[in-house]
């Protein structure tokens, strides 16, 4: 595996790059989906790199900055600058640049059937973003352990990741308007802004009461609740990660009012933000 990556993993570690090795036995690997090894980076400056294992697929959680991706020889590219977990693309050689920093986790991972999953995905370009809403995300998060885990159970948790997301894309009964698309790229990416209907209905030149209707129609949540439930998600990684008050933390979600905050936290989580923090993992 070490052998993949160019300069090779003595460089790579002075800027932050380390690499861990799994190692399934031959009868796991013919079997089932497994993880093949965990890229691990706490970058704090500009870096560049390659990695040609080709093996299969990366499931890649970025905890802080910036990502440039490349998937080569098709030369498709995305900028990942979110921070949540992503799907990439890396059955070629990749290229991931950081341009000033970036703290991440990138699980490769392979086995029998991954071909067929990846033909269900509407084209795995450069990735494919996993919603935090999803329920079933933070189930992922023990594929990211550094210690060899029990096989069967990285199986399951990585078949249901690529079942999960090709039934969505086969069952989907319409195309989503591109304006709805928009709408929830931005609550997604955007949530600490605030938010009222009437700009809404203004920006996208669609009636509010329209508007309501098919965004619920199509992801059976209304753009309000929508957002509330992203925001959530995005305090719940600030709780654990950081040190922040729960009244920063509010503010940094999109809240101005700390009871508001609470009050939604509780309603999604039965927990209040401190509960949560001190409950255990």
């Amino acid at each position: 595996m070490s052998e993949a990556y160019t300069p090779n993993l003595s460089l790579l570690s002075k800027s932050g790059v380390s690499l861990v090795p799994f190692h399934p036995e031959a009868d796991i690997r013919d079997s089932l989906l497994h993880r093949c090894a965990l890229e691990r980076g706490t970058v704090t400056s500009p870096l560049s790199y390659y990695a040609t294992d080709g093996q299969g697929l990366g499931l890649l959680q970025l905890k802080s900055g910036s990502l440039f991706f490349t998937a080569l020889p098709s030369g498709r590219c995305a900028t990942l600058s979110e921070s949540g977990l992503y799907l990439l693309d890396c059955r070629s050689t990749r290229r991931i640049l950081v341009h000033s920093a970036a703290e991440y986790e990138l699980l490769l991972f392979a086995g029998p059937g991954l071909a067929y999953f990846c033909r269900q995905l509407p084209e795995i370009t450069a990735f494919w973003r996993i919603p935090s809403t999803a329920p079933w995300a933070s189930g992922l998060l023990p594929l990211f352990g550094i210690n060899e885990s029990n096989p069967i159970l990285c199986h399951m948790l990585l078949t249901r990741l690529l079942s999960q997301l090709a039934l969505e894309h086969i069952l989907s009964p319409r195309t989503v308007p591109a304006y709805l698309e928009d709408i929830k790229a931005r609550l997604e990416t955007h949530y600490y802004e605030n938010y009222a209907l009437a700009e809404l209905e203004q920006k996208y030149k669609v009636n509010r009461y329209r508007l309501c209707r098919e965004f619920k129609s199509h992801y059976q949540i209304s753009p309000l609740q929508y957002l509330h439930r992203v925001r959530i998600q995005a305090a719940k990684s600030l709780l654990v990660d950081t040190n922040l008050k729960v009244h920063e933390i509010s503010y940094e979600v999109g809240y101005e009012n700390v009871n508001h905050f609470i009050a939604h936290f509780r309603k999604l989580t039965g927990l209040t933000p401190r509960e949560y923090r001190l409950s255990p993992r």
